[in-house]
């Protein structure tokens, strides 16, 4: 998962041992804990990977709330994907929240901005259709 985007940290090197020991393998119940463990601190990428989690009910039960919550966090505290992920999964099509495609292209940009490969595809695709 490491990448040129996620600065090197502790909790960098945490959440990729978590993929690569549970995840991968099918275990998310236990990859989930330990991303809850990070997220609770306020590490992005881990709020980020909750919000994942709670929307595809892996490891956890299907909790779109409480994915819009880590998500959000997530967003806001710069994650690119979050950014992305709030934008898609539930500002444009109005889900949890009301649908707001203002709200959306906002978090599409950001994320866009910070080199989101499908952020980056959504608003080259919206800037040809206008």
């Amino acid at each position: 998962m490491a990448s040129n985007y996620y600065k090197p940290c502790a909790e960098l090197s945490e959440c990729d041992r978590l993929i690569e020991e549970y995840f991968l393998k099918g275990q998310y119940e236990e990859c989930f804990k330990g991303h809850l463990r990070l997220a609770e601190k306020g590490y992005p990428l881990a709020e980020c990977q909750v919000g994942y989690f709670y929307h595809e009910g892996l490891g956890v039960e299907k909790d779109l709330e409480k994915s819009l919550y880590y998500t959000e966090r997530a967003a806001r505290h710069g994650d690119r994907d979050a950014q992305f992920n709030l934008a898609n999964w539930f500002y444009e099509p109005g889900v949890i929240v009301e649908n707001n495609i203002d709200e959306a292209h906002a978090w599409y940009k950001k994320a866009a901005m910070q080199g989101q490969s499908n952020a980056m595809e959504y608003c080259k695709k919206s800037r040809n259709s206008l």
